[in-house]
């Protein structure tokens, strides 16, 4: 599970550095990085070389937190909720650090923003999880139909 979760975190990595300047670049601002971020950074390269890398962690935080799900012994919203709260916090450090969420307002419609979209997965993993089930027994139904119908039990 280590390999899979750090290769999950790598490629997180990778898409977070990509997403994250994407973002920046789309949000208009002249030099792709925040305001706050140049002058704290005195530098464009050395600012667009921290939102690389701190966009990259938080790509990391939520990929690699993926390997959660794969815990069999914890419930779902246990996951859920453990995922979220690594998420969040890897994004809360690195919107300060980047100036991206400059006020504790914005930052909390962020994290609202957030809960919503992690709530909405959870739905969608609870309902998955109920097919599964839900298919499962129908084999094992199948299976003991047909076991009793062939003569053996």
């Amino acid at each position: 599970m280590l390999v899979r979760t750090l290769k999950r975190a790598g490629f997180g990595f990778l898409l977070g550095m990509a997403v994250g300047n994407l973002i920046a670049a789309l949000t208009g601002h002249p030099n792709i990085v925040s305001p706050a971020l140049l002058e704290r950074a005195g530098s464009l390269s050395a600012a667009l070389l921290w939102q690389t890398l701190l966009s990259g962690l938080i790509g990391a935080a939520g990929m690699g937190g993926v390997s959660l799900y794969e815990i069999e012994a914890w419930p779902l919203l246990r996951t859920a909720l453990t995922h979220y709260v690594i998420y969040i916090v890897a994004f809360a450090f690195c919107s300060l650090a980047l100036g991206w969420c400059e006020r504790p307002a914005e930052l909390l419609v962020m994290a609202a923003i957030m809960a919503a979209v992690h709530f909405a997965i959870f739905l969608i993993m609870c309902a998955r999880y109920r097919a599964q089930v839900r298919e499962l027994n129908e084999m094992q139904t199948r299976f003991q139909h047909e076991q009793t119908e062939g003569g053996v039990i």
